[in-house]
């Protein structure tokens, strides 16, 4: 029987599989919910021409039948359009020019020899730009090139598709003018109501004066009265029509999207409507997008990169490739970016800030996008403004740091439009209301992931404004030392071994950007990062169908020993379970005087959510839930009932590890544990792992992992990494890619930030889906960081701590001045642990016409009063 895969909310064809394993892809849970769905038909497939190429990885490509016919009637096109030979429905355009990555350049003429190119351009010592006649010649020279051994990467210039991360736009709903939360989320009272960035700590200092952040996106309203001043003298460019021009390329809501991100950042201060997070910061617009809105090539991304990279610090990147498969940097990417984080503002590197993706309720993750997942840029999820992640931010490993944006059915942030009626806003105010035509607020509100790296790039440049020194990774760690979570009820938070709240929803958190401009003023600079790599080559299959309810004791039927499950969204039992006796609570729906503690709970599906009733068997104090499928559903446009299984959506924030069984099955359990004492049931997740001792003493920043498997279904496949601390990093997840992989893919995690390298790392790979196997073939574990002489592995320098305490008994968590800085901190910023650095006088300023503001540095360490008097 064949499954049916569809990826309806994204309107992207069926796909159809001949098993019926895995059974429900993440993109169908509205319709679960509401028992919709459709489908798009399936493109038909005509190619009579395959090609290969290394873009470094390998990627096979086919031209259709009707593509080649039109392709040989145009002699002179530069353009072809191609798809991936697999089961990917993107398609890509592959331009005339070549690109060819050498071993030795030596070897360039002689390959040249007797073919139809000619070079263009050298852009490092063994990395050539190759002109052709025609697309369709540059593709074949480029597969023929690919092929050989001197060859190490070859393909035509690429432009891929690419999707701006703008917002998940509502329904209109009923709101009032919009106040700019993000920048300070106070109620009425001067009581915090949510999260916020707390500029109004940091503006005092700076408003970013003497920085210039890049808006790499559709262009800018260049005359907007917000923008004009910020944008005034500065290095436009349209990078796909080779132009200065930096405007918008249309005058539509796509067209509004870099506009948008640009008032979030420099939008003037005490002058209209709204003040960007540096006001004072300058802006360029850098268009990459070409007027149909596709991606331009990656030659040209290569040359934005690192434009001007000498004068403008930072980089908005809100836009990223979204894709059930794994999307890498090509080679001329990879180069322009190396060179800005190389060279950049005379080789303390360019900050490049980049959205997260907002696919979360479609099962994608940050660390498939190596745009994000590039250790050299900042990821950034995005929070609502009450400090939940918002709902369809994409989680991943990689993410550094949150920043605020919209939620979908709620407003969206206040920001800059195109003007008139042009843009998102197309609603003409009338005098004295007139200006609001410039502006998106409340329904129309700007949103998304594109909303939150704005912010980012705002507290970036006001902390560049106060401190020119600061390299690129400097301003990593800042971000990363004064950002904090508001969502403590968060399952997925835990604390890494230097004491730091993260997630992999946002990150370290939202960054205080009063802290972060303060410890920019005063950051030491952190010595030249080192890296470290292990690699093993051994073979190991990893065990197919891995994740299991399994039951033990006697009297226990052989059929109900192993149960084949799939996983929830949220905490996952990569450690197993405890063996516990089952108590079934029916529908979920009422738990009133059930008393669950130390037992699992076994639950019917019903018409309530999977959340709603996994958090009551978690209220009633169970430690695990198995729920189990209804008899059948008559809904057929829904998912089926009976032994037919899909993984339970919407569950990222329950707080106990769940699964889901068959129908059979899980009246097989009911049975068994209402007559048998004796039995006991457990998740458990069968996994093959590679154990890397790591002998090198670094206090951690970035790690990475590279796996290369023959997984005929990447989907299936969980990979994790567990540092010596005990920081567990999820680097994939099951998810709905049907492609093969991880065939060669590094992961980066953020997690292992200031954590000891010395000890154990573990990556472990299992297999979550049935009925397709495969083999590990290579693993390597990438250490980067700083070297410390550090005996004890605990973080913290032996030099440092010998000095401040005359001992090694301190570790990295203590505190022991109790100022509210762990000794980790001190060391990092310089400071002296043995000092109180928060007793500060405090500061009392006007916050409303008829409040003030009083604010000191606290500690959790202390209680405060204030007292007062007539004086």
């Amino acid at each position: 029987m064949a499954t049916k895969r569809t990826l309806a909310l994204t309107g992207k064809p069926v796909k159809l599989r001949r098993s019926m394993k895995r059974l429900w892809p993440w993109s169908l849970l509205f319709f679960l919910l509401t028992g919709a769905a459709w489908a798009a038909p399936v493109k038909s497939v005509l190619s009579t021409n395959r090609f290969s190429f290394r873009l470094p990885h390998h990627a096979n490509y086919r031209i259709e039948a009707a593509e080649e016919k039109r392709l040989l009637g145009a002699a002179r096109e530069e353009w072809l359009t191609a798809w991936p030979d697999d089961f990917s429905t993107n398609s890509v355009q592959f331009g005339s020019r070549v690109v060819v990555q050498l071993k030795s350049p030596a070897d360039l003429d002689r390959l040249l020899t007797g073919r139809a190119l000619a070079k263009s351009e050298k852009v490092t010592a063994t990395t050539f730009i190759l002109q052709a006649p025609n697309a369709l010649t540059a593709a074949r020279e480029a597969h023929r090139l690919a092929a050989l051994p001197e060859v190490d990467a070859c393909y035509p210039v690429v432009r891929q598709n690419a999707t701006l991360f703008r917002a998940y736009a509502p329904m209109p709903t009923d709101g009032a003018y919009f106040l700019q939360w993000p920048l300070e989320n106070r109620n009425s009272d001067g009581s915090s109501a949510g999260a916020d960035l707390n500029l109004r700590a940091a503006w005092p200092y700076t408003l970013g004066a003497g920085v210039t952040v890049a808006m790499a996106d559709v262009g800018v309203e260049l005359t907007h009265p917000e923008l004009t001043n910020a944008v005034a003298g500065m290095s436009h460019f349209n990078f796909a029509s080779q132009t200065t021009n930096g405007t918008p390329i249309n005058r539509s809501s796509t067209g509004a999207h870099g506009t948008e991100a640009a008032g979030l950042i420099v939008a003037a201060m005490n002058n209209y409507r709204m003040t960007g997070v540096a006001p004072s910061a300058k802006l360029a617009s850098w268009v990459i997008f070409n007027s149909n809105t596709s991606l331009t090539s990656d030659d040209r991304l290569m040359a934005m990169y690192q434009y001007q990279s000498n004068s403008i610090s930072v980089q908005n990147h809100s836009w990223g490739v979204i894709s059930y498969q794994q999307s890498g940097l090509t080679t001329l990417e990879n180069i322009g970016i190396s060179n800005a984080i190389t060279f950049g503002r005379f080789g303390r590197g360019v900050v490049m800030v980049r959205a997260g993706g907002n696919n979360r309720t479609d099962g994608l993750n940050t660390d498939d996008d190596f745009h994000a997942g590039d250790p050299c840029v900042i990821a950034v999820g995005a929070v609502h403004n009450e400090g939940r992640v918002s709902s369809y931010s994409t989680p991943g490993a990689c993410l550094l740091v949150g920043a605020p944006s919209g939620e979908v059915n709620a407003d969206g942030l206040f920001s800059t439009d195109l003007l008139g009626t042009d843009g998102a806003n197309q609603i003409n105010f009338l005098p004295p209301n007139q200006d609001l035509n410039g502006y998106v607020f409340s329904s129309l509100g700007f949103n998304g992931t594109s909303a939150s790296a704005p912010h980012i790039c705002g507290i970036a440049a006001l902390m560049l404004s106060v401190n020119t020194n600061l390299t690129y990774r400097d301003v990593q760690q800042i971000l990363i030392l004064s950002a904090r979570h508001f969502d403590l009820a968060d399952p997925d938070l835990v604390k890494n071994g230097a004491g730091l709240l993260v997630s992999h929803n946002l990150g370290f958190g939202v960054p205080d950007a009063g802290v972060a401009v303060r410890m920019a003023q005063t950051w030491p600079g952190r010595p030249a990062a080192t890296r470290i790599t292990l690699t093993a080559t051994n073979l190991a299959a990893i065990p197919d169908d891995g994740l299991r309810v399994l039951v033990s004791g006697a009297g226990v039927p052989t059929n109900l020993y192993s149960i084949h499950c799939l996983p929830s969204v949220g905490p996952h039992a990569d450690d197993p379970t405890a063996l516990l006796p089952l108590v079934y609570i029916g529908y979920g729906t009422n738990v009133t005087g059930i008393n669950l503690t130390n037992k699992g709970a076994l639950i019917q599906r019903g018409t309530q959510s999977f959340a709603t009733v996994i958090n009551n068997a978690a209220q009633a104090g169970a430690a695990f839930a198995i729920v189990y499928n209804f008899p059948a559903n008559t809904n057929t446009a829904a998912a089926p009932g009976g032994d037919f299984l899909t993984p339970m959506g919407v569950t990222d924030f329950v707080p106990i590890p769940a699964v889901f069984i068959g129908n059979t099955d899980g009246e097989g359990l009911r049975n068994l544990f209402a007559t048998n004492g004796a039995a006991l049931a457990q998740i458990h997740l069968d996994n093959t792992n590679y154990v890397f001792n790591v002998t090198n003493t670094l206090l951690c920043e970035h790690v990475g992992v590279r796996v290369l498997t023959d997984h005929p279904v990447r989907g299936d496949v969980r990979i994790t990494l567990v540092s010596p601390a005990g920081t567990r990093s999820v680097l994939q997840r099951y998810n709905a890619d049907l492609n093969p992989g991880p065939v060669d893919w590094t992961y980066y995690t953020t997690h292992d930030f200031f954590e000891a390298s010395a000890g154990n790392w573990t990556v472990y790979i299992s297999d979550e889906g049935a009925g397709d196997t495969g083999t590990v073939h290579q693993v390597s574990l990438i250490v980067e960081g700083v070297p410390i002489v550090d005996t004890d592995n605990d973080g913290l320098d032996d030099n440092w701590e010998l000095a401040h305490f005359g001992s090694l008994a301190q570790g990295p968590k203590d505190d022991p001045d109790k100022d509210g800085y762990s000794n980790m901190r001190e060391q990092l910023m310089g400071t002296d642990p043995n000092v109180d650095n928060g007793r500060e006088h405090a500061d009392f300023s006007r916050w409303t016409p008829s409040l003030g503001r009083l604010s000191w540095s606290g500690s959790t360490n202390y209680s405060y009063q204030i007292w007062g008097g007539t004086n």
